[in-house]
């Protein structure tokens, strides 16, 4: 149940990072001529329903839907259309601007993913109303590896899960990455389909869901994981070649959602789809996918059943364009440059091999402790926020929630702050201070000497000595930092840390701690 909730009938899911062990999707294929006619029609039916407040609606005539447009917005962005042209924008308004005055609040980890994806796919940024997306689903990682809102009930929801970890992917690197794969691994289901929720029953969408998570975070798609969650797809090939959803409830025809999903899962495992194998009285998935469209360009969800028409049309063309989630990764020239283990391969077009601090970087890319932009930059001359940092160092000593938490709070962290629980876990460790009138200041930048003092106060067994009176506050803190190689050339205590000095810093410290576990 992908996304059943709120849609007839169909699926509920709304919602991850290639780390460095990004993989090549065999087959993975360009828009192809052989639908470049079903794909002019598809988007031609969009523009046709689209409002002017640039967003999308349910249903055609409808007030446009924060869900709906998230999904249009990634079809489109798969066959190449420009979502933030004049294109896009019937009456001044694109839908960009729709998402961003938007009011609804966000709720349900799947959300948070679901719209990080749109605005990567679109080429954006993953901020939204003030909002880090990225550091707020990393936020939602529990100890177990899950993503989830445990307080909102979330605990067993594969789906948020397997949409973190796409939509994380789609903007960096996953952290805990070996952690999260372990965590949904250990919940495939015997017959080698995942359901939406642990313990219920497989369906193909969740199933095709399931796989690109896994190859995203480094499953091989000749593993018997992948191997498995295949031929539960096969089994679920209905006589006209499509995909029933193998959800009992939703009855036992093949539809339109569940073609778009067992195909983009499919694709993520290197299958060819125009192999025998996957052909049913001559028909293969994406046969019976194109059947469901009509004149008008829109896609049923079965015929005669014009339900979700949009969101259809958008998984459909998702589909035809032969790009598995997220749809902003190019996966096989990713996969060319972004092993990290291998000498003279690099990950960002901004920093090379050989370049000042790159070796740095890499090491904590691959332990998940640093990730780069949508746009594959690294932007090593950004600035880090004491937000960002409290992050970091959480990420770097594998520290989690439940390990002498305390209840301080700050009056500028509120609860539902995508950092708060870093900060909270920071401050329950004793390794961050406030500025001593109740605030954190999280978005300020943070400064050489309070990077020092929280890395020396990290330390196994680190304990600074007194300063004499008069002396600066820092003081004994840079110098044990100066006595452990903490401290990038050129630090000034006083300026701001750049990204590529805190990934020199860090990937010494991690050194020290090479368990990553403060004592």
């Amino acid at each position: 149940m992908i996304l059943k909730r709120g849609l007839i009938c169909i699926i509920l899911s709304c919602m991850l990072i290639i780390e460095s062990s990004a993989v090549c999707l065999a087959n993975q294929v360009s828009p192809s001529d052989n639908y470049a006619h079903q794909i002019k029609q598809a988007v031609s039916f969009l523009h046709q329903v689209q409002n002017k407040d640039g967003g999308f609606p349910s249903v055609p005539g409808g007030s446009s839907s924060r869900a709906v447009t998230c999904w249009v917005i990634m079809g489109l962005a798969a066959v190449g259309e420009q979502v933030s042209g004049s294109s896009w924008a019937p009456a001044g308004k694109t839908p960009l601007d729709y998402l961003e005055s938007n009011s609804q609040a966000l709720n349900e980890t799947t959300e948070y993913a679901r719209l990080m994806l749109a605005l990567c796919a679109a080429g954006q940024q993953p901020q939204y109303q003030g909002i880090n997306l990225r550091e707020s689903i990393a936020a939602f990682q529990q100890s177990s590896g899950q993503f989830a809102q445990l307080d909102k009930g979330e605990a067993g929801f594969l789906n948020a899960h397997m949409w973190s970890v796409i939509a994380l992917a789609s903007a960096g690197s996953i952290p805990n990455q070996e952690m999260a794969r372990s965590w949904l691994l250990s919940r495939q289901n015997s017959d080698g389909g995942f359901g939406w929720l642990e313990g219920i029953a497989s369906d193909v969408d969740d199933t095709g869901i399931g796989i690109m998570a896994l190859v995203l975070l480094g499953e091989k798609t000749d593993s018997p994981a992948i191997e498995k969650a295949v031929k539960y797809l096969q089994s679920c090939q209905t006589q006209d070649g499509g995909f029933s959803c193998g959800d009992e409830w939703m009855g036992s025809e093949s539809n339109a959602a569940s073609d778009a999903w067992g195909i983009l899962g499919l694709i993520a495992a290197g299958e060819d789809l125009q192999a025998d194998k996957w052909r049913v009285n001559g028909k293969n998935p994406m046969d019976h996918l194109l059947s469901l469209q009509g004149k008008d360009g829109a896609f049923k969800w079965k015929p005669g059943l014009d339900s979700a028409a949009i969101t259809m049309t958008a998984y459909a063309l998702i589909a035809m364009a032969g790009k598995p989630f997220p749809v902003n990764i190019d996966y096989c020239n990713r996969a060319e440059s972004v092993e990290t283990s291998a000498p003279g391969l690099n990950q960002f077009t901004d920093l090379k091999a050989g370049a000042w601090g790159y070796e740095s970087v890499m090491k904590l890319v691959e332990r998940g402790v640093l990730s780069g932009y949508p746009d594959g930059s690294f932007k090593p001359a950004n600035s880090i926020s004491r937000a960002e940092f409290a992050r970091i160092i959480v990420s770097a000593l594998s520290l989690q929630d439940g390990q002498n938490m305390t209840a301080r709070s700050f009056i500028d962290v509120p609860a539902d702050y995508w950092a708060h629980r870093y900060i909270s876990i920071c401050a329950s460790q004793g390794l961050i201070e406030g500025l001593g009138d109740g605030r954190f200041d999280p978005d300020g930048n943070i400064t050489g000497a309070q990077l020092a003092t929280i890395l020396v106060k990290a330390l196994p067994g680190a304990e600074a000595t007194a300063e004499p009176e008069g002396f600066l506050w820092y003081a004994k803190y840079v110098s044990q930092a100066r006595d452990n190689n903490l401290l990038y050339p050129g630090f000034q205590p006083e300026s701001p840390v750049s990204r590529v000095q805190c990934a020199y810093s860090m990937s010494n410290f991690v050194s020290i701690c090479s368990n990553n576990i403060r004592p």
